[in-house]
């Protein structure tokens, strides 16, 4: 492999799914030996965590306070309902924790 040229697999496991992301999509290694590489790394993970942290935020935000019509249709077949209501706090909290996983 030359300088500057990033290797085809990632030659360790992925830490997580964020791990994961920066390589397949911009090709950045966590744990390099590079200060500069390293320091890519801290910001670009930095980055998609708070971006993370936000769309999960805005996403609850948005089931809390709109009306179970508006996206009954789109949920009712995940085994929120229950005699015909629908348990809007089970489904955000589910939610919340996949995204995070």
């Amino acid at each position: 492999m030359k300088a500057n040229e990033a290797p085809e697999f990632y030659p360790i496991q992925f830490k997580d799914k964020i791990d994961e992301y920066l390589w397949k999509e911009h090709h950045i290694l966590g744990g390099c030996c590079s200060s500069i590489e390293s320091v890519k790394y801290a910001v670009a993970r930095e980055v998609v965590e708070k971006l993370t942290d936000a769309f999960i935020k805005k996403v609850c935000d948005w089931l809390r306070t709109h009306s179970e019509a508006d996206y009954f249709e789109l949920i009712k077949s995940y085994n929120y309902c229950g005699a015909g209501n629908l348990n809007k706090k089970r489904m955000i909290e589910d939610f919340e924790e996949y995204m995070r996983d």
